[in-house]
């Protein structure tokens, strides 16, 4: 006859079988997703610096016009410019899936992308003749802006509360410019 505690010994050594090969499974599944995630958050964090690197001196040439005498015709080439790189850079990485990346290292990169493009229009915030030239520039940065964030794994809430003190010297500028994309896209 069975008693109570042989058939309690049984079904634990036979149910410590299962739970034990559980953990080493996801163990590696996890690992796997950590290594992705960090190929991509190099990737994008890579591609963002080299964007930095790429519109430095494009956005010297736009702090190198006098905001009261610069025209439209003076601006176009040097947003052109401005957005034939950042296009570039949002093609780089929008093979990427959502979810791919962590705001360790992502966000730095992106503020300073907009910090550097949107500091260099703050003396042009006063002319709305030429706020017009600035239409292609606000929308590809609310589609960089967009696709960096869709790649960040943590919850948007948190990932906005990360970037929003990396970028606050610029909001003024955004508002002033009527970046009204790229407010909606930073959830402002």
């Amino acid at each position: 006859m069975f008693s109570i505690a042989k058939i309690a010994t049984f079904a634990l050594l036979a149910l410590g079988t299962f739970t034990s090969a559980v953990p080493v499974e996801e163990r590696a599944a996890e690992s796997d997703l950590k290594a992705r995630q960090t190929d991509a958050t190099s990737s994008i964090v890579s591609t963002l610096t080299g964007l930095l690197g790429t519109i430095t001196p494009i956005v010297s040439q736009l702090t190198s016009l006098d905001s009261s005498t610069a025209t439209t015709d003076d601006l176009t080439p040097i947003i052109t410019d401005l957005v034939t790189a950042i296009t570039s850079a949002v093609t780089d990485v929008q093979g990427l899936p959502a979810g791919t990346s962590t705001t360790t290292g992502t966000l730095q990169p992106l503020a300073d992308i907009l910090n550097t493009v949107l500091g260099a229009l703050s003396p042009f915030t006063g002319s709305t003749a030429l706020l017009g030239a600035f239409a292609p520039l606000s929308a590809v940065l609310t589609t960089l802006v967009t696709l960096v964030l869709s790649l960040i794994t943590e919850l948007l809430p948190i990932v906005l509360v990360a970037l929003l003190p990396l970028i606050t010297g610029i909001l003024p500028v955004i508002l002033s410019l009527g970046f009204t994309n790229l407010l909606g896209a930073l959830a402002l």
